[in-house]
């Protein structure tokens, strides 16, 4: 396998369609991500959240994820009051924190959930419902972000580790056009902790399970904004060293190395002022695949 392509289309006209080519990158770590998203085909999973095109469009406004959010709490309370308060403002980080963390508490690491008595004897909706919560509160945190394209397969298991050479692959700088893996652990990581003050949070979850998950960035980080991201991650490892030996992670740990992996660059002889002007055309992920 050599390439990846984003089929990106209309959510109402899957003839009518866009697509994005990466050549992947020659690392010993994009062959594993490669097997995973093989996997996910092989098994006929469908890409979960075909609307996850963050900032490149109208059709994913603070209106749009504010009101899913609400509805799906709304519908979680209704089998299960476990909430009881709705979201008014994105930049209300404390209200989302708190969100989080009571998903969190409930629906468990990754697949916690199976062995949970709370699930029996409800419908799938419940716990699909909840498992949603918490994409649509990352969704508000990055309302105002950088635009984004998130691939995702919910059903295919998080059994894949991370070994140790792949930590020193890990880079905070993102590349416009680039493919990245996508943290696909259940909790807070290091990043989101440094950055987000939570004071709700169960439970720290670094960089411990990859799957076939990924996202493309379109945006070039300038190298104060890496180093800046860098030092806060460093800070809270330092400020916190005690709470992460007691949770296992000792100064050291390359579980608590930070960032994301680069899988593959866009391949394209388009500038990037007219990559944004054709994808913010379309609204839907239609397909993702290997060649």
């Amino acid at each position: 396998m050599k390439y990846a392509t984003l089929r990106l289309s209309k959510i109402n006209d899957h003839k009518k369609y866009f697509d994005l080519n990466f050549k992947l990158i020659d690392n010993h770590f994009a062959g594993k991500w490669v097997d995973r998203v093989l996997a996910a085909k092989q098994k006929q999973y469908p890409i979960s959240e075909q609307w996850a095109m963050y900032n490149i469009n109208n059709d994913m406004d603070s209106r749009f994820v504010i009101k899913n959010l609400n509805r799906l709490i709304s519908d979680v309370d209704a089998v299960e009051p476990l909430f009881g308060f709705y979201l008014d403002n994105l930049k209300d980080q404390d209200k989302l924190n708190k969100i989080h963390s009571i998903f969190e508490k409930h629906h468990g690491k990754l697949d916690d959930w199976k062995h949970n008595t709370l699930f029996e004897g409800k419908p799938e909706s419940f716990r699909k419902n909840l498992s949603e919560i918490n994409q649509f509160v990352h969704a508000c945190e990055s309302a105002s972000g950088s635009p984004k394209i998130r691939i995702v397969w919910f059903d295919l298991p998080k059994t894949h580790s991370f070994m140790g050479k792949d930590y020193q692959l890990f880079t905070h700088k993102r590349t416009f056009g680039s493919l990245y893996h996508l943290y696909c652990d259940v909790g807070k990581n290091i990043e989101d902790l440094a950055t987000d003050k939570d004071e709700h949070h169960h439970d720290v979850v670094p960089n411990i399970h990859y799957s076939a998950d990924c996202t493309v960035y379109f945006c070039d980080d300038n190298e104060d904004d890496v180093k800046k991201l860098e030092t806060q991650c460093n800070d809270y490892i330092e400020t916190h060293k005690q709470y992460l030996a007691d949770k296992g992670y000792k100064i050291g740990d390359k579980r608590l190395t930070t960032g994301r992996i680069e899988l593959a660059k866009l391949d394209t002889t388009l500038s990037k002022d007219e990559v944004m002007e054709k994808i913010k055309h379309f609204n839907h992920i239609q397909d993702f695949f290997l060649t």
